[in-house]
C-alpha cells in the first residue's frame, strides 16, 4: 500500500451559483487531455460541459492561501477519495510541489514530472515537519491536488 494519500479539492468547493457571474465561466472541452477535473481527477473528454472558477484549497487560515482557477465538470461527477495511486491526470503534467506543516506555512517547494509525483511526496512527508502538500500544475498555477500522508486525518 501507498505511504500518501491524495485528496481532490480538500476544502469545501464553493457553490456556483452563489458566486458573481464574473467569477464562473461555462465552457466545453475541445480537446483531449486539456481540461482536469478537480473533483473527478479525470480530464474533460471534447464536449464535455465544465466549470472554470476560483477555489481555495486551504484549510485553515494562512498567509499562503492561494484561490486560483480550477476547471469541474458541470455535471455531478464522482469524487475522487483518498487515492493511493497517482492519477493520469496528474503523473502527465508537470507539477509544482509545495510543502506546509500545521500552521499552514509553506516549508518548501519544487517543480517536478508528475511521473515522479509519487516517490517525491513520499519522501517530503518522511519529514514529521510536513503535514500536508499541495499540487499545482507548474504551468497555469492552476490546483491539483493535496497530498496527506495515508495514515493521516488532515490538519
Amino acid at each position: 500500500m501507498s505511504p500518501i494519500a491524495i485528496r481532490p479539492l480538500p476544502a469545501p468547493l464553493p457553490n456556483a451559483t452563489s458566486l458573481p457571474a464574473a467569477a464562473v465561466r461555462e465552457l466545453v472541452a475541445d480537446e483531449p487531455d486539456a481540461y482536469p477535473c478537480r473533483r473527478c481527477l479525470t480530464d474533460a473528454l471534447p464536449g464535455e460541459r465544465l466549470l472554470l472558477l476560483s477555489y481555495d484549497p486551504f484549510t485553515g487560515d494562512s498567509p499562503y492561501r492561494q484561490p486560483g482557477p480550477i476547471f469541474v465538470h458541470e455535471r455531478d461527477c464522482v469524487p475522487a477519495v483518498d487515492l493511493t495511486e497517482v492519477p493520469e491526470q496528474l503523473s502527465r503534467r508537470r507539477l509544482s510541489v509545495r510543502s506546509f506543516d500545521t500552521e499552514h506555512l509553506m516549508l518548501g517547494g519544487e517543480v517536478i514530472d508528475g511521473v515522479g509525483l509519487e516517490d517525491r511526496a513520499t519522501e517530503l512527508l518522511a519529514d514529521p515537519t510536513v503535514a500536508y502538500l499541495h499540487v499545482h500544475n507548474a504551468g497555469p498555477g492552476c490546483f491539483a491536488a493535496r497530498v496527506d500522508r495515508a495514515d493521516t486525518v488532515e490538519p
